[in-house]
């Protein structure tokens, strides 16, 4: 079967989980995708904050459309999970979503016959995007990773698609589930966003206690304006950094689970 075929087949399975802040604005997002009645993620993005609303959607779906809910109770829908240090899943129940009309679920299968060069592809919603994506690429390597077993990809994987399911692009079988991208710039990307995120609340503190303006113009709020558009730029620097290289953990960690293995 084609590729294409196979996504056509399978793609009403994948999801967008979308974190909004009170205004609207979107906070953080992943990916998830529709098996065995559950809906299945990745920890670090099923790990919302409280006060945030998780607007689950589709492709197609505008802002009336998909399934909201608030975060604290979003965290009540979670039955089973392993944390980023481990295996990196979270399993949800959300027949809201899991139960929506022509929704596919995925069926799971061991990757333990692949061999290192085989093709292979994952689902995702990628950057701020709101239209599903597709990638393929090659198996590059299997190792462990503490009790974890890893499967790294020579394929273009980004921020917000973890959590969408890595499949056999003939049966559409999830194999893996993507996880964190990694690059040689990824710690000091992070490092950098961490450090520009403090100098910005510092000022934001400092200006609550009273401004003061130099000639007409605020200080604080230049010097804040600035650190965004730093953020921003960090961003895009990151992206165009992708060196094709993502990582996937073997689905027969959620396998094993008891939620999951009792329904195989």
């Amino acid at each position: 079967m084609a590729l294409s075929d196979t996504i056509e087949r399978i793609r009403s399975g994948v999801f967008h989980i979308v974190c909004l802040d009170d205004n609207g604005n979107r906070i953080a997002s992943g990916t998830a995708f529709s098996s065995y009645g559950y809906l299945i993620t990745n920890a670090h993005v099923a790990q919302v904050p409280a006060g945030c609303t998780v607007w689950i959607r589709r492709e197609g779906d505008n802002q009336n459309d998909g399934f909201r809910i608030r975060g604290q109770k979003f965290r009540f829908r979670q039955k089973s999970a392993s944390d980023d240090s481990n295996y990196d899943f979270s399993i949800l129940e959300l027949p809201e979503v899991t139960e929506r009309g022509n929704t596919h679920s995925f069926t799971m299968r061991t990757p333990g016959d692949y061999r290192v060069g085989q093709m292979v592809a994952f689902l995702g919603y990628p950057f701020e995007h709101q239209n599903l994506s597709c990638h393929s690429g090659i198996i590059s390597s299997f190792y462990r990773a503490g009790p974890t077993n890893v499967l790294q990809l020579d394929a273009s994987v980004n921020v917000s698609n973890s959590g969408g399911p890595l499949f056999d692009i003939e049966t559409g079988e999830a194999i893996g589930v993507i996880t964190r991208k990694a690059t040689g710039l990824t710690r000091i990307f992070g490092e950098l966003r961490e450090a520009i995120k403090k100098n910005i609340a510092v000022v934001e503190s400092a200006t609550r206690m009273g401004g003061i303006t130099l000639m007409g113009i605020d200080p604080n709020a230049a010097f804040t304006a600035s650190q965004n558009q730093m953020l921003l730029t960090i961003a895009e620097i990151e992206r165009q950094a992708n060196v094709g290289i993502g990582y996937a953990f073997s689905v027969e960690h959620l396998m094993n689970d008891n939620l999951i293995h009792s329904r195989l």
